[in-house]
Formats: structure tokens, sequence, C-alpha cells
């Protein structure tokens, strides 16, 4: 299913400089030598959640988790989490996953953090303040930094102050600069400014981090026409530029701006949307227009054979699922090519999709993560480049049995992947 051509944006990307700041740890996969880092999205931490511990203390889903009194017949809050609620994440979930990536990840060259961690501010009779937001942000940053020695984050909807609000030059922009000091990152006149930056992190490498509430319709306080000066077209020159400057220096990026840079973008890393869902940018071979593609799952076939003898991938988009249980938690680990020999130094070449069985541990008292799937083995694909997702499309688009598994993967639909 083909979208409209469009501009898009990137929570988090990285590109090739020549600046070393950390050595790649050596990794093997296959036989061979490889980077890994990790990505965590959306863990929407509730200070206020009350689990069912017994039958007169547990909170009710209906109050969010956060009181007794609601609708008990749609259930009770469980340890870990209630799944497919509108409840956020409780601390055993967020403990447990901090505990799992201390023994699966803690060796990862970095970690890519595409933010909201914060719960969202549902409960009118619970009220999300901002020294809960300051002290949630706080407590996260404890996590991270306890486990991890390279974190890149970026800023969430839910991660400000007033959901989905946030201005140029908000007086938010340096609190961030001094929460997230511990990670020593390059937080200068850009972020300060509208909340971007650029982070160098390893040999021939680099992040570029966006904020894409400059292009966020709910944020009355920024969005505006990127047609036009103000915030919003600030912030796309400066990623526009950031480009040129890599393809200046014959260099690649893990970014996604526009088409017309795919010569230097190897990948695109986003959050927020919960699901496990690949996306992709497509060049037509007939008019070298652009467009994108999303694999949305079965009802959908994503592309048709004509299209796919039309259209060319040329971008690559990576949506992780989240921790919080709208789904069951999920985090994933990505293996980089760090040799440049085979393919560009950077390239994807696979990623470990872990998640936890919510329903199964409420039952038993203990969580633990599982692998739900290795990449390069459902799609027989050994790299995720722009040519390695034209295979992996062709794969959901023409097989059906692919189709299948990644649909029940995109909704960390464990049972019914278990089924096939």
């Amino acid at each position: 299913m083909l979208f409209k051509p469009i501009l898009s944006l990137t929570l988090v990307a990285a590109s090739l400089i020549n600046a070393a700041v950390i050595v790649p740890n050596v990794h093997k996969r296959g036989g061979e030598a490889s980077g890994k880092f990790v990505h965590i999205t959306g863990t929407y931490y509730v200070c206020i959640y009350i689990a069912t511990f017994d039958l007169y203390m547990c909170a009710s889903v209906s109050s969010y988790c956060h009181r007794k009194d609601g609708d008990n017949d749609k259930g009770f809050a469980g340890k870990y989490g209630t799944l497919g609620s509108k409840c956020d994440t409780p601390k055993a979930l967020i403990d447990a996953t901090f505990d799992f990536l201390k023994e699966q990840a803690s060796d990862a060259d970095f970690v890519i953090y595409t933010g909201d961690s914060v719960r969202h501010d549902r409960d009118i009779f619970e009220r999300r303040r901002d020294e809960e937001v300051k002290a949630t942000q706080d407590l996260m940053v404890k996590y991270f930094t306890s486990t991890f020695s390279k974190v890149i984050p970026v800023l969430g909807n839910n991660d400000v102050e007033t959901h989905n609000n946030i201005k140029a030059y908000d007086d938010q922009y340096p609190e961030f600069m001094s929460t997230w000091a511990p990670f020593s990152l390059n937080l200068g006149e850009d972020f300060i400014r509208g909340g971007y930056y650029i982070q160098e992190l390893a040999p021939n490498l680099r992040t570029i981090n966006t904020n894409t509430m400059a292009f966020l319709k709910k944020n009355e306080l920024l969005y505006d026409d990127c047609d036009v000066p103000g915030p919003g077209r600030n912030q796309l020159d400066w990623l526009r530029k950031s480009l040129e400057d890599t393809r200046a220096s014959k260099s690649k990026a893990y970014i996604l701006l526009l088409g017309s840079y795919s010569d230097v973008i190897l990948a695109h890393f986003s959050g927020h949307f919960n699901y496990d869902q690949l996306t992709a940018v497509l060049q037509n071979k007939l008019d070298g227009t652009y467009t994108r593609v999303a694999a949305l799952g079965e009802e959908e076939v994503p592309m048709t054979a004509k299209e796919l003898e039309i259209y060319q991938v040329v971008g690559v988009l990576f949506n992780a699922p989240s921790i919080v249980p709208q789904q069951n938690p999920a985090v994933r680990i990505y293996s980089y090519d760090t040799e440049g020999t085979r393919y560009p130094y950077g390239t994807i070449l696979d990623w470990d999709q872990y998640y936890a069985n919510l329903e199964e541990a409420n039952q038993s008292g203990t969580l633990k993560f599982k692998l739900e799937y290795t990449a390069s083995k459902l799609y027989n694909v050994d790299h995720f480049d722009a040519s390695g997702l034209q295979s992996v499309f062709e794969a959901i688009s023409l097989d059906e049995n692919v189709r299948q598994k990644y649909t029940a993967f995109r909704a960390v639909n464990v049972d019914k992947a278990e089924e096939m």
C-alpha cells in the first residue's frame, strides 16, 4: 500500500565521520566481527501504579491502574503491567527490563533511546505534575547509566512538561542539558534553540538527533509551515546541512530526510508508535519521484508485484516496539558492520527482537525476556540497507507465510506467532 510523496523526519540517526570517540567492542556474529547497539523506546514509567497483590489493594484498569475505584469488571492491574490497556509501565517492569539488558547487552557499543520516559497524562484525578516529569527523567538516566556506557537520547512528546508542547528556546532545553549531563552529550546552541544535536559516537560514526515535535500538529507552541522561515524550517535547514557535510566527506549515515540523500543514508530509527514496523522510502524508476510504503500487516499487502517492479527502495526505516504494555514489552539489539569490506561501515547486518510474555509473567510472578525472532532468519537477508529491505518487502508482499509472521511480530503477539 503506497503513500503519497512525503518529507520524512527522523528521531535518531547516525552518520559517518573521521573522529574517534569510543572504540566498538568486538562482537562475533556468524564468525564475523561486528558492532552491537541497543534500541529502547517508550518506557512510560508511572510512579503511582498499584499492582494486584491482593483483591482489596489492587487498582482497576479503568482507573489507569492508579486507584482501586472504577469498573473492576475490566480487570485489575498486574504486577508487571496490564496488557492492551491504557495503564502505563510499573517499576517492576522497568526493573526486569534493565536486569535483562545488564545480562544480555551491557557490552553494547551504544544505546539509542527514542524517548517517552514519562507516563501519559490520562487520569484526570491524578494529573501529571512538572515535578513528576523531572523526577522520572532523572530516574531513567540512573537506569541507563547503571547499565550502559554510551546513551544517545532524544525527546519524546511525553517527556515535556505539557504533553506534545515545547517551543523554540524553551526553558526546558537547558533543564534537559542538566538532566542528561551523565551521558556526556554534545548539547550546544542547536539544542538550546530547538532540542536537536549532533553527537560523535565511535570511529567513523556519529548521531544526528532531531526534535520532531517541531513538526507535530498537536504542538500548539511550535508547529508551523516548514515552507516559510521559522523553528521547523530552521531545523530542516540544519539537518540538510548536516547531510550535505556527510556527502562532502564521502561518508554514510543512519538518518532519513529526503530520498535525494539516499546515497549517504544507511538507516533511520524511530519509536513512539509502539509497533514493530518496517517502512521504506521508494523511488519511482520511471520518473524519479519519491513515496513511502509501510508494512501494516497481513490485511495490507505492502506492494503488488507490479509496484515491486516500478519502485526501488532507497531509504530504510525501523520502528521498534516499546516497553509500555500496550503490546508485550520488547527491546531490540542490532548488529552493524565495523569492517567496511563487504558493506559500508555502519550497515545494519541483523537484529534480535526480544519480548516478555506479560500475562505469563503476571501469573508466575517472574518476568523473563525471550528471543522473539532474528531478522536475518525471518527474512533470509544478511544485511538491511536499501537493497536488503527491497528483498524484505518482496518477501512480506509475495510470501503469505512471511507476511503472517510479520503481522504477529509487528504487534508482539506471542501467542499467534507460536501457533505458526
